[in-house]
């Protein structure tokens, strides 16, 4: 393994293997090829957190965005097209950092309807999902832990009242068994590359901003870590702008040209870059490259690089886009407690086979309840009381010192975050977005509606489960603000390098590579012709296993 914390370290010439990014496709690409032997490069533009590093004031959540141009390195990176917001994360890990902990197979009923759409069958994904199943530490919430999470007992019964049985969402999460409690030591310093003490899950509910007790299974924890063991070069704030492809007899290699960002000094100024004024590019060459930047890096990265670098790349490149059909939703003013603020962010699920999606209790941290409850004017209102009053004790000189009740009184029952409980849809919506370049030719620009017939009706359908879990729960419902504004919003983007039979249908073949071009590989969730349905990152890490086993046969 490179020296602890080596991130920053030198990069060497040449490789047999650069993996462009590090989520779910790169990191086991990186692990498996580095255990086979080769030398790996990693290249990840984000920054490294490590337990304990991620950002929680609201100084430090200000800065948490992705944008170099502003000396943002920072782990969310948002993206607004036409009719769809996007979520992704940027940084050792990848969206491993921010997802909900949910990693679930694809079902076999639901990829036999989109089967002719694959040019692989279901068992070649299946008989890798065990392997992502071991590495990532995969299980159900424990039985122990469930009369901490009101909220989990609380969809149960709306689904039953619905007419819909749920089961345990599986979670790649560390839990401390009954006899010890939540947020004891996990594992030792010495099993993962950052070399911290890792603790159980605390019931925190703040998953998707990073997990400081280190007890989500990310990747950089367990994948990265053991090709970090191997000897794989891992580094970081690393960004790839460039790929060409140079002739080498009868194969090819491959120059990657990458910029290095400098980090800001702790509490130290960001300020916006000069117009114009970039980092100098640094090139490495490899054998084989494997893309994993996601869906929108990727692919961009692939537009820009094809005219000049990769001129023999599919005519696909850029199709078959879909949102894996998120959608989001919310119970309010039911009678039943939910505390959605504790436990990880998803625990249970609710499976509408007929209709091909899935509906999942949310959650969110309790300083988003806080924010929630401020927005009530009851709030206000029952404040100016009391300061009326505590003014009008003043005059008569009957002023109590006593406020205690007063103020529980302004505060009254948070009847907000106490019966609020997000409601996360998704399922096998039809992809038929469209990324291609524009502006100056830097900028993606994406082509979907959610009202697309097929589309259109898809979303109905989840909508109606959604409210009918609301009802049973006695709550009303409430659609997303993407939802009023005629907007989708994702955190499962797919497709872009969909896979496919040939060039005609598809950017790759069933092992990810691509086509023209027998040296570059791409591994994340662009490979997907189609919506998985299912969490989909689960369903990432094991055709990368299929990936990373077709490099080693082939390459």
């Amino acid at each position: 393994m490179d020296a602890e914390h080596d991130l920053d370290g030198e990069i060497a010439d040449e490789y047999d293997v650069v993996v462009v990014g590090s989520g779910f496709g790169g990191a086991v690409t990186a692990c498996r090829l580095a255990q086979a032997g080769r030398s790996v490069l990693v290249l990840e533009r984000g920054d490294a957190y490590a337990p304990g590093s991620f950002p929680r004031s609201p100084s430090e959540m200000s800065t948490n965005f992705w944008d170099p141009s502003r000396n943002l390195f920072g782990l969310f990176d948002l993206w607004s097209f036409r009719s769809l917001d996007a979520i992704v994360a940027s940084g050792l890990g990848g969206g491993s950092l921010i997802y909900a902990n949910v990693t679930m197979e694809m079902p076999k009923e639901w990829f036999d309807e989109v089967a002719d759409q694959w040019p692989i069958d279901h068992r070649d994904i299946e008989e890798h999902y065990q392997a992502v199943r071991e590495m990532l530490g995969v299980r159900r919430v424990p039985e122990h832990l469930s009369a901490r999470m009101p909220k989990s007992a609380a969809f149960d019964a709306a689904a039953a009242a619905f007419g819909s049985p749920t089961e345990p969402a599986p979670v790649a999460v560390t839990f401390a068994p009954s006899w010890l409690g939540p947020g004891n030591p996990a594992g030792s310093r010495t099993d993962n590359m950052h070399g911290v003490q890792r603790h159980s899950c605390t019931l925190c509910g703040k998953c998707d901003f990073g997990c400081n007790e280190g007890a989500k299974n990310t990747l950089d924890l367990t994948y990265l870590s053991r090709a970090a063991e191997e000897g794989a070069h891992i580094r970081t704030l690393r960004e790839v702008v460039g790929i060409g492809a140079v002739p080498a007899g009868d194969d090819e290699t491959y120059v990657v040209r990458y910029r290095t960002h400098t980090r800001p000094p702790p509490g130290g100024q960001r300020r916006p870059r000069a117009r114009g004024v970039v980092p100098p590019t640094t090139t490495v060459r490899a054998r084989t490259v494997v893309m994993a930047a996601g869906v929108f890096g990727t692919t961009r990265l692939l537009l820009a690089n094809r005219v000049a670098g990769l001129p023999r790349l599919s005519p696909a490149l850029g199709t078959r886009f879909s949102g894996n059909g998120d959608a989001i939703g919310f119970t309010t003013g039911g009678t039943r407690e939910v505390d959605s603020q504790r436990g990880p962010v998803i625990t249970r699920v609710l499976r509408d086979d007929a209709g091909m999606f899935l509906v999942e209790d949310g959650g969110y941290p309790s300083v988003l309840g806080w924010v929630g409850e401020s927005f009530q004017p009851g709030l206000y209102r029952r404040g100016l009381l009391l300061l009326a009053q505590r003014f009008g004790q003043r005059l008569l000189h009957r002023e109590r010192s006593d406020i205690s009740g007063g103020v529980s009184r302004v505060l009254g029952p948070m009847g907000v975050s106490r019966t609020t409980a997000p409601l996360l849809g998704m399922g096998m919506d039809p992809g038929h977005g469209t990324m291609r370049l524009a502006g100056d030719g830097t900028w993606l620009d994406l082509r979907w509606s959610p009202r697309r017939p097929g589309t259109s009706a898809y979303f109905e359908r989840v909508l109606v489960a959604m409210r009918g879990v609301a009802e049973g729960a006695g709550a009303g419902f409430r659609h997303g603000p993407s939802r009023l504004l005629s907007r989708g919003i994702t955190a499962h983007p797919l497709g872009g390098c969909p896979m496919g039979t040939g060039p005609a249908d598809g950017v790759v073949d069933g092992y990810g590579r691509a086509f023209g071009h027998p040296g570059l590989f791409v591994a994340d969730g662009s490979v997907m012709p189609t919506s998985v349905g299912a969490n989909p990152s689960m369903t990432i890490a094991a055709l990368a296993e299929r990936c990373a086993r077709r490099i080693v046969e082939v390459r």
